[in-house]
């Protein structure tokens, strides 16, 4: 009786405590957006990717080079070589969406740092007032984009039931995302605007609005090309939620979810298709397949392979291609597929989403480190999208791990741009979230501390016992071999929970 009555009280403690949270949602998340930029305007000074580096300098440079370009040059410049655009020195390689994004941004640069963006002149340029201003259109582009598109994201895959406390959870780790802080503060890149993008696709398909939806995914895989890691889970998705509607109905919306996708590929590339040629030069510069398997140390599959079995020496480009893409379709089959059965919900497709993105990343053609982000932002979304319980929990628990993974994936190129502080100061941040929500889990507190403790080895033997003078690059190797090893685990893992089950509703959801 004494049990029973604790019981009820700690019970009657836990719905007051959600009452008070729900309250005061709107003060919570108006924090989290203040402490968001302000942790943001804090990694300004942080050394950026090439900084003082010529004569390639790295991507900061190429992002401000392209904003010289589109704002010096007609559009039917823009991918091609010539007196005006040499290809070789930071050419345009990313879709046409990211070219008008550089165009506007350079449009203003012109105004506030006129120096900045002259054509020819302004190379390698890295004064103060243009480092502020280029660091602040990331945070702009943020507050435009991503940060709405997480809010929309989130409430829309919400699972029915999902506390205000899960709901927030999501927001703080996708707005204080690591992996963001890094890259596109740090290292510095717009990856966010294509995340943004991407997830205000995901919010506007859990709400049914495929047409919407299907433009914001268009949109975000004409921004970076890499956003067609999530291309066959939205495609079955949306195919999925059509046909669940009636035969009829259902094709009726998959015809016009095409035309859309159609659509809208022909108004982004319209300054291109008046010639053939030209628009295959922008699609030429969008896949450049000569490039090679991967580029730098990657933790993926074929670079982890590499020092055993060189698969780019052993076999043409157009063989390693296509083993290449048999094997990523292979993988992510059978979790997107998941979509078609009884119980489908909202955690099942972004599961989907998921083991597609991370299928591309492990087993996929011209991979770079960055790539890795695109699993574990849209893996964000599954703690809140899962079916409220012990699942639910396991599944917070992963992706904490799997964040503070992908961070250490990345540390050769923290090293090459000289991001220590910023890494470590992320990397401790990590460390105690996941020290936190594994705690009161004995088996998951034994596992991170596992995890944790190679983690601190590669970093010791990295950081104290040079490398062979053979063997260069072998610590580079270990850290990255090291993070695959894991990136596989973690696939199987949810790829696994998929086939189980572990995502899906007991009935059809209901969509807020």
């Amino acid at each position: 009786k004494l049990q029973f009555l604790y019981f009820i009280g700690k019970m009657s403690k836990a719905n007051a405590d959600a009452q008070e949270l729900e309250r005061n949602k709107r003060w919570i998340v108006m924090l989290l957006l203040v402490v968001a930029v302000t942790v943001r305007c804090m990694i300004i000074m942080h050394p950026h990717s090439g900084q003082g580096k010529p004569p390639m300098y790295g991507d900061y440079e190429a992002q401000r080079h392209w904003m010289e370009l589109t704002t010096a040059l007609p559009t039917s410049e823009w991918y091609v070589d010539g007196p005006d655009n040499d290809l070789q020195y930071w050419g345009l390689d990313y879709p046409p969406v990211t070219a008008y994004h550089s165009y506007i941004l350079g449009k203003i640069g012109r105004w506030v740092v006129p120096e900045a963006f002259e054509l020819h002149t302004s190379r390698g340029y890295e004064d103060y007032n243009s480092k502020i201003y280029m660091k602040l259109t990331v945070l702009f582009s943020e507050l435009l984009i991503y940060m709405p598109a997480v809010w929309y994201a989130v409430n829309g895959v919400a699972f029915v039931k999902a506390p205000t406390a899960a709901k927030i959870d999501a927001l703080a780790l996708l707005w204080l995302h690591p992996c963001v802080l890094l890259i596109d503060h740090g290292h510095f890149q717009y990856n966010t605007v294509c995340f943004g993008l991407a997830l205000a696709a995901v919010g506007a398909i859990a709400r049914h609005k495929y047409l919407l939806g299907s433009f914001f995914f268009t949109s975000s895989f004409l921004f970076k090309q890499i956003g067609l890691y999530y291309a066959p889970a939205m495609f079955f998705g949306i195919l999925s939620l059509c046909l669940s509607e009636g035969i009829y109905r259902g094709v009726s919306n998959v015809l016009t979810t095409g035309v859309v996708v159609i659509v809208t590929v022909g108004v982004i590339f319209s300054p291109w298709l008046h010639d053939f040629g030209a628009a295959g030069q922008v699609l030429h510069r969008m896949f450049p397949f000569a490039r090679g398997l991967y580029e730098d140390k990657v933790a993926n599959v074929w670079c982890t392979l590499a020092p055993v079995i060189k698969l780019n020496r052993i076999f043409e480009t157009p063989t390693v291609l296509k083993l290449a893409s048999c094997c990523t379709l292979a993988t992510l089959m059978p979790g997107c597929l998941c979509v078609f059965r009884r119980g489908y919900g909202s955690g099942t497709w972004v599961a989907s989403l998921v083991i597609s993105a991370t299928s591309f990343y492990l087993f996929s053609f011209q991979v770079h480190e960055k790539s890795v982000m695109f699993p574990v932002i849209m893996a964000a979304l599954l703690p809140v999208a899962t079916p409220q319980g012990r699942n639910a929990h396991h599944v917070a628990r992963a992706v904490t791990v799997a964040t503070c993974v992908s961070i250490f994936s990345m540390y050769p190129l923290v090293v090459k741009d000289g991001l220590q502080v910023l890494y470590v100061s992320l990397m401790l941040a990590t460390i105690a979230a996941c020290e936190l929500i594994c705690y009161s889990h004995t088996r998951w507190l034994y596992g991170w501390r596992l995890i944790l403790l190679t983690i601190l080895v590669a970093h010791g033997v990295h950081f104290a016992v040079p490398p062979p003078a053979r063997l260069p690059d072998l610590w580079t190797v270990l850290i990255t071999s090291l993070s695959c090893f894991y990136f596989v685990i973690g696939g199987v893992a949810l790829s696994v929970a998929q086939l189980r089950g572990v995502f899906d509703l007991p009935y059809n959801p209901k969509i807020e």
